[in-house]
């Protein structure tokens, strides 16, 4: 009786384990975006949550960039570990993204791409003491907008 309570256990145990890790999708961090080769006919959108991934020397550094429009021009934070920082200027043509930073030792530079979707930045972060880190920008789908819509219904 006691062999075989062990070996339901054993087995509930191993099915526990085993569904989430099956179940799980794997996760395939890529410093690339697919740039469109052509500028698109519309602005794209960047106001909103970017989730932020930086390789700082082979050690993740994990952030969040938030933006909105002030006046004309796109402003906001970001936040990494060590600390948030006030984005000073992001310009894109729809293909490419700059954007600078301000800091106490001063400005960070970001130069990247913008996926054809417009949902995700990839590029080479340069610091003042000419420090280079890839980074890679993912926006977060716009929780409003499906508010919105199921409101709609």
């Amino acid at each position: 009786m006691q062999k075989e309570m062990n070996r339901i256990i054993a087995g509930v145990a191993l099915a526990l384990v085993a569904v989430p890790a099956a179940a799980s999708e794997a996760v395939n961090m890529r410093f690339e975006c697919p740039a469109s080769t052509t500028k698109p006919s519309q602005p794209t959108e960047l106001s909103g949550l970017w989730d932020v991934l930086m390789d700082v020397g082979g050690v993740p550094s994990f952030g969040l960039l938030s933006l909105g429009m002030s006046g004309t021009e796109l402003a906001g934070s970001l936040a990494l570990n060590a600390g948030v920082v006030v984005v000073r200027s992001l310009k894109s043509d729809g293909q490419t993204v700059a954007m600078v930073v301000a800091s106490a030792e001063g400005d960070v530079r970001f130069d990247g791409s913008l996926a054809s979707d417009g949902k995700r930045m990839c590029g080479v972060v340069s610091y003042h003491g000419g420090q280079k880190f890839e980074m890679i920008v993912q926006k977060r789908p716009d929780r409003r907008s499906g508010a919105q819509s199921s409101q709609e219904r």
